[in-house]
């Protein structure tokens, strides 16, 4: 009897028995996926690069001093380590759990089969908690790879345990509401990329330029709450206040409200979770009923009832013809619109723009006050900087396996068009659609440069032009690293999803890592050569790293052209 009453005890509190059958499947096929495992090593390579290079930078190539003076640099080598590495996780973590469960429901929607779960005894929340559990169940994988070289690491001396513990509790919290955003926007945008460009401009404005603005506010005595609070209900509501909030306080920095508590803020970020939950089972049952159905209950879609040709008294009605101006491949691309059509680029061309007056606003009347204020605005316009050239990925990419997927591809090769010809449309039409966002990029660029160079130097008119040049070099050397490796990756591969996830990889390794400045190689030049006075060494080597983008943007190029006809079906 007690055996039985055990049993059915633990099979009522089972937590597979409670989020139902999707927990079970989702892990299944995960945990069998090869990109689980490509993640990992990627995850584990870039990892290593951070400790490689938080190690060089207080270590440097000088072995000079005595074994005393090297020992008593271990603390701060063990801070600036665990340093690195907390930050990156908190950073690559977010960004695993939106591109992880950007496709969750969109794919049950394109696959027809959410309406079919919807008949079973499977309830919504099942759906929606094992979703959304199993593949964060992946990303804390991910994060319990790295806590025994915390452990080891803190021997060395510099932080505390609590520190630790706080830093990572932060992160999953943080992990957790940016996994379950995307997996609410999943049932508005059917596409993986979509979702993924919408959440990274959203968390943004909301978690950026908004309590940037609030701040400026309330430093100046302009908003309903005092500097004091404002800042300790920026650490409560807002994971990147919060985090680091938590560095200045075990790291003994300034700039911490008195009132904080990353235990409370855990709490708030919990709560916040589950209220979008609430909101995604709500609406998921909302969004199968979508497939088959619209809101009048008749049997076409409200796209389909919105294109539906009229026949009548034997003639067919349709749109009228429109004129074909230049080359045929562009005016095809163009037909879209610079914004786009889905409600996914309307909505990032909006969030975009806010995100770009705010920043104007905080440039002009924050920007000048201090270095630090401009700096934080410097890294807030590199955000943005990063969404445009993953904008301009998905058009390069997605515009060759976008025909692809609609099966049009074989009848666009069948046409009179060249491969040139072909290529070259799809890469001017690329960068077209992508010019108004270049230009606010650009915008901001000339505003900081002005900021920055009132504030430290006196040679301004010198240092603006120079800069401006620099700056140019980068924007143009990536945008035709982008385009090139984005049509090469649109004609090799078969989906844009990958596509897009190729071509963004290997721009960020080719950014940060080759080229970048987390290359230990680039450290070392600045140190030996750059500072024996040369200054032209500083204007030398970003030149040089944007003509070799350039360079690789081009030959991408030519081998696009040189796929354009294999793998065709």
């Amino acid at each position: 009897m007690t055996i039985e009453l055990t049993s059915i005890f633990l099979d009522l509190f089972n937590p597979a028995r409670l989020l139902g059958p999707i927990f079970d499947k989702e892990l299944r096929v995960c945990s069998r996926r090869r990109r689980s495992y490509v993640l990992r090593c990627a995850y584990i390579a870039a990892l290593c690069v951070f400790i490689v290079y938080a190690w060089y930078s207080i270590l440097g190539a000088r072995s000079s001093g005595s074994a005393v003076f090297q020992v008593s640099r271990f603390s701060q080598i063990g801070r600036t380590v665990i340093a690195s590495i907390v930050w990156f996780q908190f950073v690559v973590a977010q960004l695993i759990a939106v591109v992880m469960l950007s496709s969750s429901i969109s794919d049950e929607i394109r696959a027809g089969t959410l309406a079919v779960l919807m008949t079973t005894p499977i309830h919504s929340f099942q759906i929606v908690a094992g979703k959304l559990l199993s593949r964060l169940l992946q990303l804390i994988l991910l994060l319990a790879i790295s806590l025994p070289l915390l452990t080891i690491v803190r021997v060395f001396g510099g932080v505390t345990g609590s520190y630790v513990i706080s830093c990572v509790c932060i992160t999953l919290t943080a992990a957790v509401l940016a996994g379950a955003i995307s997996l609410l926007l999943s049932m508005t945008y059917h596409h993986a990329h979509t979702v993924i460009l919408v959440t990274i401009v959203a968390y943004m404005v909301v978690f950026g330029a908004l309590p940037g603005l609030f701040n400026l506010l309330a430093v100046n005595g302009l908003f309903i709450f005092s500097q004091e609070r404002t800042h300790s209900l920026l650490t409560l509501t807002n994971p990147y206040w919060a985090f680091a909030a938590t560095n200045a306080k075990f790291l003994f920095q300034s700039g911490v409200p008195k009132s904080f508590s990353w235990l409370l803020h855990c709490l708030i970020m919990l709560a916040l979770t589950a209220m979008i939950m609430a909101l995604s089972i709500r609406r998921v049952r909302k969004a199968a009923l979508g497939e088959v159905f619209d809101k009048k209950g008749g049997l076409w879609s409200r796209r389909a009832s919105k294109r539906k040709i009229r026949t009548y008294s034997g003639y067919i009605r349709s749109d009228p013809i429109r004129p074909l101006k230049g080359s045929p491949v562009i005016w095809k691309e163009m037909c879209k619109g610079v914004i786009g059509r889905s409600k996914g680029d309307v909505a990032i061309f909006v969030l975009l723009i806010g995100a770009f007056l705010i920043s104007a606003f905080l440039m002009l009347f924050a920007g000048r006050r201090s270095v630090k204020s401009t700096m934080l605005i410097y890294f807030f316009m590199s955000g943005i900087y990063l969404v445009v050239m993953i904008r301009l990925a998905l058009f390069s990419a997605g515009s060759l396996t976008m025909e692809k997927e609609a099966r049009t591809w074989p009848i666009l090769l069948a046409t009179p068009l060249t491969d040139i010809e072909i290529v070259r449309g799809k890469a001017i039409a690329a960068f077209r659609r992508n010019m108004p966002l270049l230009l606010l990029y650009i915008g901001l660029f000339c505003l900081s440069c002005i900021n920055f160079s009132n504030l430290n130097r006196s040679d301004t008119l010198v240092y603006t032009l120079s800069t401006l040049v620099l700056g140019t070099c980068n924007v143009v050397g990536s945008v035709l690293f982008v385009i090139g490796t984005g049509l090469y990756f649109g004609a090799r591969l078969k989906t844009t999803t990958v596509a897009v996830a190729a071509t963004t990889g290997l721009y960020f390794v080719m950014k940060y890592l080759l080229c970048g400045m987390f290359n230990p190689a680039r450290l070392l030049f600045y140190r030996t050569i750059a500072r024996r006075g040369q200054l032209w060494v500083f204007y030398a080597l970003p030149v040089t790293f944007a003509v070799i983008q350039a360079g690789i943007g081009v030959l991408f190029i030519w081998r696009a052209m040189r796929r354009l006809r294999c793998d065709i079906f």
